[in-house]
């Protein structure tokens, strides 16, 4: 009986707390339209131009299995000459062309013209006209800190700021390998056989470099990029019981490694580091982040980047 006081406090609370849910009619809803999302990044070094085109999901909308890929847009580059029809691959969900008939230069202008029929989406982007001079580099292999025992491959380099210009860069590195993998399912048809696949860098951005880096107030500076790691092919063991086991060692040979780095218009830059920061959640007091748009009459971005390259061969 003692409990019954407590019992319709209880109760009372509860009530008070549902009072407070107000359910709003959907006609005073704010109201919202998806709208055109393209993404495109052009260069001199590349011969292949791919454009992604989808389409916003509404504030109380919901996105389709598709990720809301737009297939049946027109979508249209010009270099202010001369305007090409950018064809759609649904292998790829890309819209893409191979060595389109004018070529992406440096300190070229360019326009992106993207349409459905009811909607257009426009970005304008002007390559860089300088590349970055990479002074050197570092290689090394190093105990995999992700997993104990194994081998990475770590990289680093240093490249010349461009003087008298504001300039934005971005690294990257890759690897190319051959190693030995096995081929087949049962002890019986198992066999060993040599392949080359291409690594991408990741980069280790803990110690306060960042693989996007600007030169405001280090006009002409060199820079430091951070630490690449890759993981190299490990040892597997097939074990079929009774002691019957098949074992491939890697037995890994380093090919090449390319060291890249991109003189990248500002869009560029604004837009993956945004696009970085909003995918940083390990901080719960970090304020919101408003992804970067260049775009008109839609989201996304279309921008320019000028790259340098070094390769090493052993």
């Amino acid at each position: 009986m003692k409990l019954a006081p407590y019992l319709l406090l209880f109760l009372v609370i509860l009530s008070g707390c549902e009072s407070l849910v107000t359910e709003v009619p959907n006609a005073e809803l704010p109201s919202t339209e998806s709208k055109l999302v393209v993404q495109c990044f052009i260069s001199p070094q590349t011969t292949r131009i791919n454009v992604t085109v989808s389409e916003s999901v509404p504030l109380f909308g919901e996105s389709d299995a598709q990720g809301n890929v737009i297939d049946n847009a027109t979508v249209k580059i010009s270099d202010g000459t001369r305007e090409i029809i950018i064809p759609y691959d649904p292998a790829s969900l890309l819209y893409t062309i191979d060595k389109p008939p004018f070529q992406i230069v440096p300190n070229g202008r360019y326009t992106l013209t993207v349409t459905d029929g009811k909607r257009t989406a426009t970005g304008t982007c002007t390559v860089p006209q300088n590349q970055a001079l990479i002074k050197s580099y570092e290689i090394d292999t190093v105990y995999n800190h992700d997993y104990p025992g194994d081998t990475a491959v770590k990289v680093k380099m240093t490249w010349g700021d461009i003087p008298g210009q504001a300039n934005y860069y971005r690294v990257r590195a890759s690897m190319y390998v051959e190693y030995t993998i096995a081929r087949g399912t049962t002890l019986e048809n198992l066999t060993r056989q040599r392949v080359r696949n291409r690594f991408s860098f990741d980069w280790d951005d803990t110690i306060g470099r960042n693989n996007f880096q600007s030169d405001v107030n280090l006009d002409g500076e060199t820079f430091d990029s951070p630490s690449g790691y890759v993981s190299m092919p490990t040892t597997a063991v097939y074990d079929f019981g009774n002691g019957n086991k098949f074992v491939v060692r890697p037995n890994w040979k380093i090919l090449s490694i390319s060291f890249f780095v991109l003189n990248t218009d500002e869009a560029y830059y604004k837009y993956h580091r945004s696009l970085e920061l909003r995918g940083n959640g390990e901080n719960p007091f970090a304020e919101p982040t408003i992804i970067y748009n260049n775009i008109a009459g839609g989201l996304g971005c279309f921008a320019a980047y000028n790259s340098s390259v070094l390769v090493y061969q052993p």
